[in-house]
Formats: C-alpha cells, structure tokens, sequence
C-alpha cells in the first residue's frame, strides 16, 4: 500500500494525545465488556420488565411488524456473549445472520472504529476516502492463486452488490438477459434479487419477469453420477427453449438460506464447464459464506479459483464488495451510489482481513475447522445419547452448522428457537422442509468451553421441547 506521507490524519492520528485518548476509551470499554462473562437473565425486576416491554412494542409499532425474537441489544457484549437492554445476556450463535464473527465489543475492531472517528462519517463514489482504496487492495491480494478477480466496488448491503453483480454481467452479455440459479437459493429482498431466490413467499404481491430459471441442486440421496445428469439435462433443455438468452449462473457454493447444503467439488466443476461452454458467466454469492467456510472464500475452499468471473461477498467483512474481472468492468454510469460504507466500518472490515490471518483461522486443521469439528461431535453425541429421536440430520460447512430438530417441520424448528432464547441462545432457521436450527457462531470469539456450554443448553432445549410434544396428546385425551 503506498505511503501517504505528511497528511493532517496520520499526524493527527500519531499524536500522543490521541493516542492516550484512545488507549483510555478503549480501556474503559474493554473493562466494562469483560465484565459479562456468561449468560444471565439480568434485572427481573417488575419495573425492568415492564419497560422493557414496552420498548418492544413501541418498537414493533413503528416499524410495523412484530421482531421475530424479543430482542433489543444494548449496544455492548463480551466475545460470544451479547447484552440486551433489559440487563439479559445471551450466547449469539446467529450473530445477526453473520456480521459478527468475532463476536461483540471486540477490542482490535473498536480500536479501528475509534481510528476512523475523526473522518467523515460515511464515504462514496464520488469522494472516495483512503479506506476504500486499503479494503480493495486487501480483498484483491486474497482471491487466491489462478483467480482472474481484478476490480472490485464497495456498497452498504449484501443485496445491492448483487444487485451489482446482475447489471453489470447483463451489460456484458446483452441481449442476454436470463439468470440460471439452483433451486433453494437466496439471492436478496429487492425487485430482481427476489426473483433469483427461490422462495415464492418472499415475493408475495411482487411482479415477476420470467427473468430467472432453476436447475436441481446436487442431492446426495442420488449421488453425483445421477446429480450432475439430471442438471446437465435440465440445463440442455433449458438452453434449447431459450436459445441464447442466458446471461449467467449465479450460485451459493454453500446454500444459507437454503439449509447448509453444498456440493462435491465435481458436481461444480461439470457443471461450470457447461456453462462456460454456452458463454455464461459465473458469478458467486458469497455474501454470508464469505470467511466462514474455511477459507476466505468458498470457492477456494472448492478449488474453483479460475471459474469464477463475478463474486460478491458481505456479512462478516462489515463491508459489502463485488469483485469481478476484466472483462466485465462496467461501462462509466451503469455502476454509483451514494453510500460506500461507513469510515468506520470500511476500516474495520480492512481489520477483519488482518485478523483472519492472525489468528490462524483459515485453511485445513485452523480455528474454524477446529471449532467446527467441536460443535458437531457436540451434536453427534446428544443425538446418540439424551437427544436421541430428536436431532436429525447434521450439517456444518466451517462456521455454518445446522441441525434438524425433532420432526423438521416449522413448529419444531420455532419452538426449539423461542425455549433456547429462553434458556440463553440465540439462533435462526434455515432450510425448507425438513427445516434446521441455523447457527452461524463467532468463532473467532469462541474456545472450546463456549461450544460445550452451548451444547449442554441445547440439549436443555430438545429435552424440554421433545418432553412438551410427548404430553400434548395425552392433554387432548383428559
């Protein structure tokens, strides 16, 4: 990175009294943060439940719908743990769908954001800050060997870079307009991202455009043979009936929404190649997959470096960027926005980056196999023992780990979710039918000890559910 010598901020920045300014604000947040050490339920006071209360349904109220959990955060955590504003303290094994995958109130992401306190609050296009430059060059010397990315952009959510990623493959290829996804994929809640998910009731009262076609995702009840022909056949017949409208292949390497569920590294290669073949381009969705399947990106964690022409990513980076090549750079105009990011969130997920390396989490045998490795024989072994009959399938891809609960149906998967915010976990759902329990922990705020911990509060929750589902027919018999 060059060297920008003689600017007011660096000077600014290295002077002593700034740096005693820091060291004592940090200090301070850092000794309030490590006094939460685990989960609790805080105040139970009748006046702190009663406030608490009405803030959540002050907040409901304006915003129009009910939050899926009662949660409000405080705005401070320790690692694993978050703090809700009722005094409560909760293990985040969902960390907002992904952002926080080094946990809360994490001193060298603080540092960064008080770093950046004296810049303007948020950076653009038209007047971009350094931090814009540092993160591109950070995220472009990490795409991994025989990877063609060379350009990339910055925008404020994981759906407006895909949002990105269609214009800009489409401008290439046109007239071709068509996007061939897999089914069960999540792409985005805007007008053309939710016509690429695969979710009609994410769409409800929305128009469609006849825009986007699904093939069969690979299924390992068939195995890859019968995978990969009965793709390469949808696809055949899809290239037939739409002779040379499709633009491109957008895919999940490993589905979130979707349910965790992933392919052998063959099923992508035959696949890709045919897609090469009709002149698609392949464009990856990495926006929650980004950092936590092993390896920065999932598609070096597959070894599909040198297929990928357009690749976004999000969630953890606490930015969100697409990558693309060459050969796909935008034309002046078709590519703006106002907002980047924040100063503080651009230099914080250049930070991210640095901390991945540091710690040693990525690649085969670090922190993220390690941790992950832990969290499914935590499961394996409640599922043969005082879970058994109640957790089903398994699934984990890195920091991706899923269960299913009980039956799969949407009411086991939502009971298991409220008795384990209860109990003190905070997870999601995923999948569509059987459904799974979605974790998505901060494994690079987490040892050993969290994972059992967690695992004995699930094993609380399974129990305490599964001993519920047993008695209610016995209710109806009284």
């Amino acid at each position: 990175m060059p060297q920008i010598l003689n600017s007011l901020i660096t000077t600014l920045r290295d002077s002593p009294r700034f740096i005693s300014a820091k060291n004592e604000l940090l200090a301070t947040i850092v000794e309030s943060s490590e006094s939460i050490q685990g989960v609790c339920s805080g105040s139970r006071s009748e006046e702190m439940i009663n406030s608490y209360q009405a803030s959540l349904k002050e907040f409901a109220k304006n915003r129009g719908r009910d939050l899926y959990f009662p949660f409000l955060a405080s705005g401070i955590g320790s690692g694993p743990w978050v703090e809700l504003v009722d005094g409560s303290v909760k293990f985040d094994m969902i960390t907002g769908i992904g952002i926080h995958f080094f946990g809360h109130s994490h001193p060298a992401l603080i540092e960064e954001m008080i770093k950046g306190l004296p810049g303007d609050i948020m950076q653009g296009n038209l007047e971009p800050g350094i931090e814009m430059n540092d993160l591109l060059n950070a995220l472009l010397s990490r795409v991994g060997e025989g990877s063609r990315l060379a350009h990339g952009w910055l925008m404020c959510s994981g759906t407006m870079v895909n949002e990105v990623a269609l214009k800009i493959v489409r401008q290439k290829k046109f007239p071709a307009t068509k996007v061939l996804a897999f089914k069960d994929c999540f792409a985005g809640r805007s007008t053309a991202m939710q016509e690429i998910t695969d979710n009609p009731s994410y769409r409800q009262g929305q128009p469609t455009y006849g825009e986007a076609h699904y093939l069969s995702f690979y299924d390992p009840k068939l195995g890859l043979n019968e995978s990969i022909a009965r793709t390469l056949g949808e696809m055949k017949e899809l290239f037939i009936r739409y002779p040379g409208q499709f633009a491109l292949l957008m895919t999940e390497l490993v589905q979130g929404e979707g349910g965790f569920q992933y392919a052998p590294r063959e099923f992508y290669v035959r696949i890709f190649d045919e897609a090469k073949k009709a002149g698609l381009a392949l464009w990856m969705d990495e926006v929650q997959t980004f950092g936590r399947t092993g390896e920065l990106f999932a598609y070096q964690k597959f070894g599909l470096n040198e297929y990928v022409d357009v690749v976004t990513v999000g969630k953890m980076l606490q930015a969100c960027a697409l990558l693309f090549t060459s050969e796909y750079a935008p034309k002046p105009g078709l590519v703006a926005g106002t907002f980047s990011g924040s100063t503080a969130a651009l230099r914080t997920a250049r930070r991210v980056l640095e901390l991945l390396d540091e710690g040693q989490f990525l690649g085969e045998g670090g922190r993220i196999d390690r941790l992950s490795t832990e969290f499914v024989h935590g499961l394996e072994a409640l599922k043969s023992s005082s879970c058994k009959g109640l957790i089903g399938e398994i699934r984990a891809v890195g920091g991706m780990i899923g269960f299913e609960p009980l039956n799969g149906t949407m009411d086991d998967v939502k009971a298991v979710l409220m008795k384990l915010f209860d109990l003190g976990v905070v997870a999601f759902y995923c999948g569509h039918g059987p459904y799974l329990i979605r974790m998505l922990p901060p494994l690079g705020a987490m040892e050993s000890s969290h994972v059992s911990q967690v695992c004995r509060i699930i094993e609380q929750a399974l129990v305490a559910v599964g001993a519920q589902r047993r008695a209610e027919p016995l209710k109806g018999k009284v």
